[in-house]
């Protein structure tokens, strides 16, 4: 049984009078642990679909089950990260990261010492009494995914999360990614512009066509990992998902 079932999702959404269609008929199961990356050109409806998973957002028509429970709102169950990092400037990296614990009315005692303990598996313990503007942005981000898993939920929603990194922290994020989902084996969506980033990522690659988004293919990356970003099997993926990109532009 698939942990989160997309059925049937569409989106419509009221601009300056006209209706806008975000999304139509959007159908996928993601399985417990996979990681599943999204994929296709901008304003085709990734962040709306990644929205809506998380309950921020409601379909117009169509549903979302999580563990076979439908999705009215949000929860703890389903972790986000945003691309901004959307860490609080006045509370320290410690406070930001036991911050859903606290609002879940953890002890003080019991949150810390779990956000500390988070921080640790991503090498920020030392850091836990700075605030965000004095950390770099692979580091905020660090804080950010961490904060989202100490909540242990199901599934970790991530919408373009390394985006506003250089290349080279890009590419060691990634990897801690990887070995951050391989040691707490959660299930994760999430949203890229990057083809490379999704065929370095994923168990699968989706890709939706432009707006109204609709699923267009789904790619199983078939490559043991770690991957060597170059290697011809990497490299054949890339071209299929290239044609694919071209051929929806057409």
């Amino acid at each position: 049984m698939a942990l989160l079932e997309i059925r049937g999702v569409s989106k419509l959404f009221e601009a300056k009078g006209k209706t806008v269609e975000a999304l139509r008929d959007i159908n996928l199961s993601v399985g417990e642990n996979e990681f599943v990356c999204l994929v296709g050109p901008s304003g085709c409806g990734k962040t709306t679909l990644l929205r809506i998973i998380a309950g921020l957002d409601r379909p117009t028509d169509g549903e979302v089950l999580l563990d076979g429970k439908l999705i009215v709102g949000p929860g703890p169950l389903r972790g986000m990260v945003f691309q901004e990092y959307s860490l609080f400037p006045w509370r320290t990296v410690l406070d930001n990261v036991a911050f859903g614990l606290e609002l879940r009315g953890v002890s003080k005692e019991a949150r810390l010492a779990r956000a500390r303990s988070y921080l640790k598996t991503v090498g920020l313990e030392a850091f836990e009494a700075s605030y965000p503007h004095e950390l770099s942005g692979g580091m905020k981000q660090r804080v950010a995914i961490v904060r989202a898993l100490v909540n242990d939920p199901k599934a970790l929603l991530m919408d373009e999360p390394f985006g506003a990194l250089d290349a080279q922290t890009r590419n060691v994020m990634q990897s801690e990614l990887l070995r951050i989902w391989q040691e707490k084996k959660k299930t994760v969506v999430f949203v890229t512009h990057s083809m490379d980033e999704a065929i370095y990522l994923g168990d699968r690659v989706v890709i939706m066509s432009a707006r109204p988004g609709m699923i267009s293919d789904i790619i199983d990356i078939d490559v043991a990992r770690p991957r060597n970003r170059t290697s011809p099997e990497v490299n054949r993926y890339r071209e299929r998902i290239l044609q694919d990109l071209r051929a929806l532009r057409n």
